[in-house]
């Protein structure tokens, strides 16, 4: 078991309630503002493998982001 795979959760309110409920609750209970310094805080002593996993990772979730700011702004 990798350290990745143990950070895989479910949320069980995300199983109760409706997406919609659930997106709402969790954004005013934790809204989603990302802090550098909040990151850098975190990410402490994580190890050189975990730091390249995420920033694949990142890389990749960012390409998808753009595809579909593409695809989105095409639609006009």
């Amino acid at each position: 078991m990798t350290f990745f795979s143990e950070l895989l959760a479910i949320d069980p309110l995300a199983l109760l309630l409706p997406n919609s409920v659930y997106v709402r609750l969790v954004e005013k209970l934790h809204p989603h503002v990302p802090s550098v310094s909040e990151i850098v805080e975190a990410a402490k002593g994580i190890t050189a493998e975990q730091r390249a996993f995420v920033i694949s990772r990142a890389r990749v979730l960012s390409a998808h982001a753009k595809a579909i700011e593409q695809a989105m702004s095409e639609l006009k």
